[in-house]
């Protein structure tokens, strides 16, 4: 089995391949579909190896103050783990989840506007906030919102269920689509949230910026968000790309 090591800093990536490849262990340089990506830190390096490499198999590991709530163990027990696994004393366990997809006019937004936990229309002024419709299609049912004003509102995956969505709706799930609404002060019948099947599509629109807040399109950690422009529909939708997290048991 081939590895590929990526951490949340630069030396203790250094360090894992280098102690990694000492030990025996079949490291590559670059990546190649067919390793496992180990993802050395928190829940943040899974996100980043989810958007950067398509399709990735990834073993999650803790390391240094990161919470990791995803990561299988701690990265004290990786060398241990990996030696029985080679060995045959232990075996592994995968679950695979599907990335979320966002397109405007039928194409893809920017850099592959791909993410593993949610992708969210977020108020950007401080002060004001953002005037947006939401439309939702799934297999017999559908939900309009013509007029929306508030902070945001959310698509969240299963996995991303445990962060934002979390926080919003005090709620997990385990499949489909979550969609949560933020601070939503018109209409105030607005529901907190709304769970739909792995098959719905979500339109989200920016309605006006005039006396409101503009917009960005968000994912998961990025830290580089897509700006909105006014009257421009963006459809959210489960994606044809998976993400395999794995653990050894």
């Amino acid at each position: 089995m081939q590895y590929f090591p990526i951490a949340n800093e630069d030396e203790r990536e250094r360090h894992w391949r280098e102690q990694l490849r000492a030990e025996g262990f079949d490291v590559v340089e670059e990546y190649d579909p067919s390793a496992v990506i180990v993802t050395i830190g928190g829940d943040g390096t899974i996100l980043y190896a989810a958007r950067r490499y398509p399709d990735p198999t990834i073993l999650p590991v803790r390391a240094g103050t990161s919470k990791g709530n995803r990561a299988a163990f701690d990265v004290e027990e990786l060398l241990g783990k990996l030696t029985r696994l080679e060995d045959g004393r232990a075996t592994l366990t995968s679950r695979s989840f599907r990335t979320l997809t966002a397109c405007g006019d039928g194409k893809q937004l920017t850099d592959e506007f791909r993410a593993l936990n949610e992708i969210s229309l977020h108020h950007q002024s401080p002060v004001l906030a953002a005037t947006f419709a939401v439309r939702i299609d799934d297999v017999g049912f559908s939900r309009r919102f013509p007029e929306l004003i508030g902070d945001a509102v959310l698509v969240a995956t299963p996995f991303g269920s445990t962060g934002y969505f979390k926080a919003i709706t005090k709620q997990t799930f385990t499949d489909g689509l979550g969609i949560a609404f933020n601070n939503i002060h018109t209409p105030e019948e607005t529901p907190e949230m709304i769970r739909c099947s792995e098959d719905a599509t979500v339109e989200l629109e920016l309605l006006t910026t005039k006396r409101s807040s503009g917009a960005v399109l968000t994912r998961d950690d990025d830290s580089a968000p897509y700006e909105l422009s006014a009257e421009e529909v963006v459809t959210v939708r489960a994606g044809d790309r998976t993400v395999e997290l794995l653990d050894i048991e």
